[in-house]
């Protein structure tokens, strides 16, 4: 289907030149003078980027159902990828954890802290992005249950059931409420299903809790069942990342600098105008019907609404701006900001015993947060 969509917009950017009477498309103003593709109304599908010279192919872990990972698809169905010659192959997942433990399927890959927790301990990805803040990832109950009459009462969390995705930021915003109730994971049942099959669980019967993200979340919510918390009210907004094998990065600097700068790109793109947003979302409902991803076009457009992607230029800036460690735990050099984000998700692991200060500091000595992408970026855009 994004083929498809690329080829009607080329064919239309066709139509467009020779009802105008155009000789061809502008030059590139970006060094070597690379000609550019032009869409009808004038936009430049490089995106003032220069294209390969040769067809280059990036396989790219894939989080479907969750926009950390959309803005490839976006700038894919938008036509950019084909300008800038570059072939991408979507290696779909629906959890973090899953995504890694694959990790010889992609060269480069999007997940949700729980995934990047795992890459930063467990791999040596280097983390090169951050691609979305998530807030909508929440916590229900039923109408009924207890916790719903008083979800600030700890007494009626104990020895609940819960159905969540273990490993994931899920389980994270989970162990975030219970914390601030005074309790740990220990004192709940914990039932592991993926975002999706957890709430097919729990309309079954399964659980008195369920810990869910984005369109599943949005389902959740429409099915009548009572959020009782999410990581936008709980202050703890996990970052979502991009991680990319150490050989590819060396052998493809350009390719993957090119990469991440469009999916920037693609997030400011949808947040100029309520119809590019419109679009995104229904490229978004779209990739999850060929999924098989429950979701319906309410509920696509407000998952959209909630993406919270940086800009270039922030993404630049929490990449390049550094500053002390805040817990005072690692003082061998100030921390980027991208690595303080990161830890608001890492920390919450550690103290959850999954992993260690020791592990926080071998990660950090390693500079496994890795600025040398972005550092391109700004050598490549002027910035």
């Amino acid at each position: 289907m994004k083929k498809m969509i690329a080829l009607l917009l080329s064919l239309s950017m066709m139509f467009a030149l020779v009802s105008c009477g155009s000789g061809g498309a502008s030059s590139s103003e970006e060094a070597g003078g690379s000609s550019s593709a032009q869409v009808s109304g004038g936009e430049d599908l490089t995106w003032g980027l220069t294209p390969f010279e040769t067809k280059q192919t990036v396989r790219l872990g894939f989080f479907t159902g969750s926009p950390l990972s959309y803005g490839f698809l976006f700038a894919d169905n938008l036509g950019v990828f084909d300008a800038l010659n570059i072939e991408v192959e979507y290696v779909p997942f629906t959890g973090g954890p899953a995504m890694m433990e694959a990790n010889a399927e992609w060269d480069m890959a999007s997940c949700g802290a729980g995934g990047l927790a795992l890459g930063l301990y467990g791999y040596d990805f280097p983390l090169i992005d951050i691609t979305d803040y998530e807030e909508n990832l929440a916590l229900f109950v039923r109408p009924d249950s207890p916790i719903a009459k008083d979800p600030t009462n700890p007494e009626v969390w104990k020895g609940t059931t819960w159905v969540y995705p273990a490993g994931t930021t899920a389980q994270a915003v989970l162990a975030s409420a219970l914390q601030q109730l005074g309790l740990t994971l220990n004192d709940i049942t914990s039932v592991n299903m993926d975002n999706a099959n957890a709430l097919t669980g729990f309309n079954g019967g399964t659980g008195d809790g369920l810990g869910c993200w984005n369109a599943i979340a949005f389902s959740a919510e429409d099915a009548g069942y009572v959020r009782v918390g999410d990581a936008g009210t709980l202050g703890f907004t996990a970052p979502c990342g991009t991680f990319v094998q150490p050989d590819f990065l060396e052998n493809n600097l350009d390719l993957v600098t090119t990469m991440c700068i469009v999916f920037h790109k693609a997030a400011e793109w949808c947040y100029e105008s309520e119809e590019n947003m419109a679009q995104a979302a229904q490229w978004y409902l779209d990739n999850c019907d060929e999924e098989g991803f429950l979701c319906n076009e309410d509920i696509a457009q407000r998952t959209m609404e909630w993406w919270r992607s940086p800009t270039v230029d922030e993404w630049i800036e929490i990449y390049t701006t550094s500053s002390p460690d805040d817990k005072g735990l690692y003082t061998s050099r100030d921390l980027l900001q991208a690595e303080k984000d990161v830890l608001v998700s890492v920390d919450f692991f550690i103290s959850e015993g999954k992993y260690t200060n020791e592990d926080r500091a071998r990660y950090l000595d390693d500079a496994r947060i890795d600025p040398t992408v972005a550092l391109r970026a700004q050598e490549m855009l002027g910035k």
